[in-house]
């Protein structure tokens, strides 16, 4: 866990992660589900990827301010 988390935090992020847990679980043992979440994660990893090329991009331009003096 993170530091500098209240108490409270601390117990609310644990009790989030439990129902993770046991959210996935549920999935896993549903093929169908499963199958749905795989799929979709491809999706979502292409897009990613298209987002990160994009930035890449962007993060190598050359940037000049023209109206300066």
């Amino acid at each position: 866990m993170a530091r500098g988390l209240t108490v409270q935090d601390k117990k609310w992020q644990a009790e989030s992660d439990a129902r993770i847990l046991a959210d996935a679980d549920v999935i896993k043992k549903d093929r169908t589900r499963l199958i749905a979440a795989a799929k979709e994660a491809k999706v979502m990893a292409k897009e990613q990827k298209e987002r990160s090329t994009a930035m890449t991009k962007v993060a190598g331009m050359k940037v000049t301010v023209r109206g300066r003096k």
